[in-house]
């Protein structure tokens, strides 16, 4: 298993992250969940790096484009109560790739 501390570099994660960690804001329910969501979603965007990929063709307005695309469905599972607001995060990233 690979470990990645994300929050070792400089990004909006530890704003969001302080965040859900100051008492002072820990106290507003809905900002707690909208950042454990948008912590999903950096956290599936991360993720999605690792992904093996295939090469396809998309036929767009001005022609042919050759790009990548995920070459498995995702598959989540979430934790009940705890996971769900991460688990909201991660279906916006991957919501039409999910399994």
């Amino acid at each position: 298993m690979q470990i990645h501390y994300i929050s070792e570099q400089n990004s909006i994660l530890n704003h969001f992250l302080a965040q859900i960690r100051d008492v002072t804001v820990h106290n507003d329910s809905m900002r707690f969940r909208k950042n454990m969501e948008r912590i999903g979603e950096i956290m599936a965007y991360e993720l999605s790096k690792t992904l093996d990929y295939k090469e396809v063709k998309i036929q767009t307005p001005l022609g042919i484009k050759h790009t990548t695309t995920v070459a498995e469905p995702v598959v989540l599972c979430s934790i009940l109560r705890a996971g769900l607001a991460l688990h909201t995060g991660f279906m916006s990233i991957f919501d039409d790739k999910i399994k």
